[in-house]
């Protein structure tokens, strides 16, 4: 009898230490679950704010870029390129003697030393060929003497690769506005106006052959390959 008494007392007690250490463990894993929801919802909060951080910083609703070059176009775009245009051909013979001081003389260098000279430049061709094969339109110019032989191509749309135009103007400077993505909506506006207010307005596809004056703008990466953007464009016989 005694010795089923301490049986029955070890079961008991062995069946208090299990239930005792089921609980332990419910509440541990509760704690360990509870901590874990904590750090997540802490974490997409962190996440969540910086996004927002970085959608604010780039998502500059306060500037109009279309607003601002309509506004500028006449009064101050128009003005310096044709004041500050010089003879393609004359640029480009500086630059074949010595590109620095070809771009002393009549280039300006958009942000530090180092970064490419860019030219404001007018001239009379003859075009050689319509490029039209991508959206990045060209014609092949042959300057004044003719000899056949393409100097320059000059950008048709409707896409317009580069930032020639704005990085040309002395008044549209990077340290003037918010960030990057502002400053690259400049030139996109300049784009954007050229293809509908000029490019738009010339019939390309019968000009070959044809005589061209035009004032642009070009970066100058090497001597055969320069592509100057327009703001000017007049065909022989064509429209404006």
């Amino acid at each position: 009898m005694r010795k089923r008494c301490e049986s029955t007392d070890k079961v008991n007690s062995m069946r208090k230490v299990k239930i005792l250490s089921l609980i332990a463990l419910l509440v541990l894993s509760s704690f360990m679950l509870s901590a874990c929801k904590l750090f997540t919802v802490v974490k997409d909060s962190k996440d969540k704010d910086s996004k927002q951080g970085v959608a604010f910083y780039f998502d500059d609703k306060s500037f109009d870029a279309n607003k601002f070059i309509d506004s500028e176009w006449d009064s101050k775009v128009m003005p310096t390129m044709d004041k500050r245009s010089v003879e393609v051909s004359e640029v480009t013979k500086e630059l074949k003697s010595n590109v620095e001081n070809a771009g002393k003389k009549y280039g300006i260098r958009s942000g530090q030393e180092g970064n490419a000279w860019n030219f404001i430049v007018k001239g009379k061709g003859k075009i050689l060929a319509v490029n039209k094969q991508s959206k990045n339109g060209t014609i092949d110019i042959d300057l004044e003497p003719y000899d056949g032989k393409a100097d320059l191509k000059i950008q048709i749309g409707t896409v317009i690769k580069g930032t020639a135009i704005r990085d040309s103007l002395d008044f549209i400077k990077f340290d003037d506005y918010k960030n990057q993505m502002v400053f690259a909506e400049i030139s996109n506006a300049i784009h954007k106006r050229i293809n509908e207010q000029i490019l738009s307005k010339v019939n390309f596809d019968n000009s070959k052959d044809k005589k061209v004056d035009f004032v642009g703008a070009f970066t100058f990466e090497s001597l055969d390959k320069i592509v100057v953007t327009p703001v000017k464009i007049e065909i022989a016989g064509g429209a404006k």
